[in-house]
């Protein structure tokens, strides 16, 4: 169960960035291929994220938060 809790509170911290971004690319308009294969690399991520987070493989956990940065980073790449 706290493992649970501690994957929620993670993915509550992550969504804000990611919402932060998607809001931004979507007011200045500039979505496109590129910011929709991030949203789609960062949604599989975390839920790969909760799969492992509640497995408890800690150094596999690491390398999918990575994955789920990435996906953010494409969408912040087309903000600049």
């Amino acid at each position: 169960a706290g493992r649970a809790v501690r994957a929620h509170r993670n993915m509550i911290h992550n969504l804000l960035l990611f919402a932060a971004l998607v809001l931004v690319a979507a007011v200045e308009s500039r979505t496109n291929a590129m910011t929709l294969l991030g949203a789609q690399i960062f949604f599989w991520a975390r839920v790969a994220y909760a799969v492992v987070y509640l497995a408890g493989l800690k150094w596999v956990r690491t390398g999918v938060w990575g994955v789920s940065v990435v996906g953010l980073a494409l969408i912040f790449a087309q903000l600049v």
